[in-house]
C-alpha cells in the first residue's frame, strides 16, 4: 500500500512551517490560525472504510484478507451482531486492545420487545421477557420469524453472565473478542466493539468498520447504516458468489441508490467473494454481469464490481509471512496447483485471487483522491497567504502621496464591504429550501405506491394465508402489520435519504449566498481572496418506522373481502384487497409525509440560516483583518522586509 499517511503528515508539516511564518504578520494572523487547524485535521486524519453485506456474504474473510490475518472470526448471527471497529493501535490502547460497549438494559429491554412483537406477545422487563421467550415453541416459528427467535434464546441464555456489566465499557483481550464475535449468547448484548490492531490497512490510517448484515433485525441498525454510508470515506458491499440477492440486500442496495448522487465523488465498491467457485471465465463474467444488473435495478449506475477470493488471498498473505501450515498449506497449494516440494507463489496468488486489483483501485479511487484533495486544500490555503502578502506588499511599496490618499479611502472601503455582507438575503433561499422539501416528499410518495403491489404481495403470500386449519384472521391480520411494518421502514429509509439531499440543496444555497458576499467585498477590496465555502455536515434527523395514525380496527371490512386461499390467489381476490389497501393506506402514509415535511422545513431553514449567519461573521472578520493589514501597510511603521522574507518562505513551500 502505498504511504498515503506520511503524505498528509508532510502536509501538516508544510502548514505548520506556514502558520509559523504568518502568525505574527497584521492581516494573516487569523490564517495562520486556520493552517495550524488545518494540520491538526491532518495529523489525526482516519479514512473510514464501511463493510456492508447479507448473512453468509463473507465479509469477514473478505476483512481478514484485507488485514492480511485471520483477525475477525466467523459471526454465527450477524442479524443480531455488533459493530465491529478496526483501527489503528494509539498510546492508549496498544496493538491488541479491545473495547467492548454493553447495551444498556434499557436498550437490550427495546430490542426483546421488539422481537417478541413478532410472536404476539410483550413484557414490560427482562425477567418478564425471560418467562415469556420460555413460551416459544420452535415447531410453530415462521421462517420469516426465526432469526428473532434466535435472537430471544440468545438472550435468555446469556442474560445472567453479562446482566452486572449491563450498560458498561469492558476492556477485553483477543480472546475474549473472538467469544463476543463468535458466541451468539455474548454478541446479543455488545452494541458495538473496537479493536485496535496493527496491520498494512490500520498502518495508512484506515480504520475498517464492519457492519452487522444488512438483514439485521435490530432497528437501531438501520440509522447507524446510514450513517456510515453518509460519512464513510468509502463503501464496500459484499456478496457471495452463489447467493441470490435476498430482500435485505435489495432494500439496502435501494437505499444506497437512493443517495448515490448526492456524495461529490463515487466511494462505493461491490465485491462478489468466493470468485474461485466459477468453473471458467465465462461463468465468472455470468455472474458479475447479474450482480451488475441487480445494482442497475437498485439505480446503482455504472457499479464497480470486484470479483475476489477472499480465502485464496488470506493464504496468500499468510504465506508471504511465513504463517502458512498445515491443512491451509494444502489449500493454498490446490488453489495454486503447485504440489508437495514446490515453490508456492505468493504475489501472483494475490493477483489471482482479485483482491489486488480491488485494492489498487480502492486506494487509487478512495485513498489516493481524498489524500490529494486534502493536499491540494493546503497548498491553496497557502496560495492565498502568498497572494495577500503580494498585496500588503505592494501597498507598503507604493508612493507616499498614494499611500496617503489610500488610507483615507481605507475606512468607507472596509464599512462599505462589511455592510455589502450583511445585507445578502436569504429569503429567497429559504423559499427554494422549502420547494425542495416540497418536491422531494412529493416523489417519496410516488415511489412507495408505485411499489405497493410488490409490498403487497411479499406480506399476503400463498405462505402466510393457507387453509390448513390456521386461525386465518390472524394471520391476515399478521400479513397487514407486516405490509405496514414495510411500508414504515420503506418510509424511514426515504426520509433519510431525503435529509442527504435536502443537506446537499442547502449547501448549495449556502455557497451561493457566500459567493454573493464575496461578490459584495470584492467591489470594496478586489484582491481579498476570502476563504473558500466549505460544505457543512448537518445531523441526520431520526424518523420513526412506523405510520402513526395506523388502526388496524379501521382495516377490519377490508381483510373481510378475503373469503378463502383459493378464492384469493386463483380467483384474482388478492386484487380487490390490494386496491381497497392502496387507496386506504394513502391517507397514513400522507399524515406522514406532512408531518416530515413541517419538520424538515423547520430544521433546514434554520440549518441555511445559522450557516449563513456563521459565513457573515467569518467574512466579516476576514474583512476587518485585511483592512488591519492594509492599513499597517500604509502606514510608515511596517517591516517590508519581513513581509518579503516571509513570501519567499512561503513561496518555498509551494515549490
Amino acid at each position: 500500500m502505498e504511504d498515503f499517511k506520511s503524505q498528509l503528515g508532510l502536509t501538516a508539516a508544510r502548514l505548520r512551517t506556514a502558520a509559523d511564518v504568518t502568525a505574527e504578520l497584521t492581516g494573516l494572523k487569523s490564517m495562520a490560525q486556520g493552517m495550524i487547524q488545518r494540520a491538526e485535521r491532518l495529523e489525526q486524519n482516519l479514512f473510514t472504510v464501511a463493510l456492508f453485506g447479507a448473512f453468509s456474504a463473507g465479509k469477514s474473510s473478505f476483512a481478514n484478507a484485507l488485514m492480511g490475518e485471520m483477525v475477525l472470526p466467523v459471526s454465527p448471527n450477524p442479524t443480531t451482531a455488533a459493530i465491529n471497529k478496526i483501527l489503528p493501535p494509539n498510546d492508549q490502547y496498544p496493538h491488541g486492545s479491545v473495547r467492548v460497549k454493553i447495551k444498556s438494559e434499557s436498550d437490550i429491554t427495546t430490542d426483546v420487545q421488539q422481537s417478541l412483537a413478532v410472536f404476539g406477545l410483550a413484557a414490560s422487563t427482562l425477567d418478564d421477557a425471560h418467562n415469556e421467550i420460555a413460551k416459544l415453541d420452535p415447531s410453530q416459528v415462521l421462517s420469516t420469524a426465526k432469526p428473532h427467535f434466535s435472537f430471544l434464546k440468545a438472550v435468555a441464555k446469556g442474560l445472567a453472565p453479562i446482566r452486572e456489566h449491563l450498560g458498561s465499557e469492558l476492556l477485553v483481550d483477543m480472546k475474549e473478542f473472538k467469544a463476543f464475535v463468535a458466541k451468539e449468547e455474548k454478541a446479543c448484548f455488545a452494541e458495538w466493539i473496537e479493536l485496535y490492531y496493527d496491520c498494512p490497512l490500520t498502518a495508512q490510517g484506515i480504520t475498517l468498520v464492519d457492519t452487522p448484515g444488512a438483514d439485521s433485525i435490530n432497528a437501531r441498525h438501520t440509522g447507524v447504516a446510514f450513517n456510515y454510508i453518509k460519512n464513510a470515506d468509502a463503501v464496500l458491499f459484499v456478496t457471495y458468489y452463489n447467493h441470490a440477492f435476498s430482500n435485505a440486500d435489495r432494500d439496502f442496495l435501494t437505499q444506497l441508490g437512493r443517495v448515490k448522487d448526492t456524495f461529490e465523488m463515487d466511494k462505493m465498491f461491490f465485491i462478489v467473494n468466493a470468485s474461485d467457485l466459477a468453473k471458467d471465465e465465462d461463468e465468472l463474467r455470468g455472474v458479475v454481469d447479474h450482480v451488475r444488473k441487480n445494482l442497475v435495478a437498485c439505480q446503482i449506475s455504472m457499479p464497480r464490481i470486484y470479483p475476489v477470493s477472499s480465502q485464496t488471498a488470506l493464504l496468500a498473505r499468510l504465506h508471504e509471512k511465513g504463517k502458512l501450515q498445515g491443512s491451509a498449506e494444502k489449500v493454498y497449494r490446490q488453489r495454486t496447483n503447485t504440489v508437495e516440494g514446490e515453490l508456492m507463489p505468493g504475489a501472483e496468488a494475490l493477483a489471482l485471487s482479485g483482491l489486488a486489483k480491488f485494492e489498487q483501485d480502492f486506494l487509487s479511487f478512495t485513498i489516493q483522491e481524498l489524500t490529494q484533495i486534502a493536499v491540494k486544500s493546503a497548498v491553496s490555503e497557502i496560495r492565498r497567504a502568498v497572494t495577500t502578502l503580494d498585496d500588503l506588499i505592494s501597498t507598503a511599496n507604493e508612493d507616499e502621496s498614494v499611500r496617503a490618499q489610500k488610507l483615507l479611502a481605507a475606512d468607507t472601503a472596509k464599512q462599505k464591504a462589511l455592510q455589502g455582507v450583511h445585507a445578502v438575503e436569504t429569503s429567497s433561499e429559504e423559499r427554494a429550501v422549502e420547494k425542495e422539501i416540497d418536491e422531494l416528499l412529493y416523489y417519496v410518495k410516488q415511489r412507495l405506491f408505485f411499489r405497493f403491489g410488490d409490498m403487497f404481495k411479499e406480506s399476503f403470500n400463498p405462505a402466510v394465508l393457507q387453509d390448513d386449519g390456521r386461525d386465518l384472521k390472524k394471520a391476515l391480520r399478521s400479513a397487514l402489520d407486516e405490509l405496514v411494518r414495510y411500508i414504515g421502514y420503506t418510509l424511514g429509509q426515504e426520509m433519510r435519504a431525503t435529509a442527504l439531499r435536502v443537506e446537499k440543496h442547502v449547501n448549495h444555497s449556502a455557497k451561493r449566498l457566500a459567493d454573493r458576499m464575496g461578490d459584495a467585498v470584492r467591489e470594496s477590496a478586489p484582491k481579498l481572496e476570502l476563504e473558500p465555502y466549505q460544505p457543512r455536515s448537518f445531523e441526520t434527523p431520526e424518523f420513526e418506522e412506523t405510520l402513526p395514525t395506523y388502526r388496524p380496527e379501521d382495516f377490519q371490512s377490508t381483510l373481510g373481502l378475503f373469503k378463502s386461499a383459493k378464492d384469493f390467489f386463483e380467483r384474482n381476490g388478492k386484487q380487490g384487497m390490494q386496491d381497497a389497501l392502496d387507496k386506504q393506506l394513502q391517507a397514513p402514509v400522507q399524515a406522514y409525509l406532512d408531518a416530515a415535511s413541517r419538520r424538515f422545513k423547520d430544521l433546514y431553514t434554520a440549518a441555511l440560516l445559522a450557516t449563513v449567519q456563521d459565513g457573515k461573521l467569518g467574512v466579516a472578520s476576514e474583512v476587518e483583518e485585511y483592512f488591519a493589514g492594509i492599513l499597517e501597510a500604509l502606514s510608515a511603521t511596517v517591516d517590508v522586509d519581513k513581509l518579503t522574507n516571509s513570501r519567499e518562505t512561503l513561496a518555498q513551500l509551494l515549490a
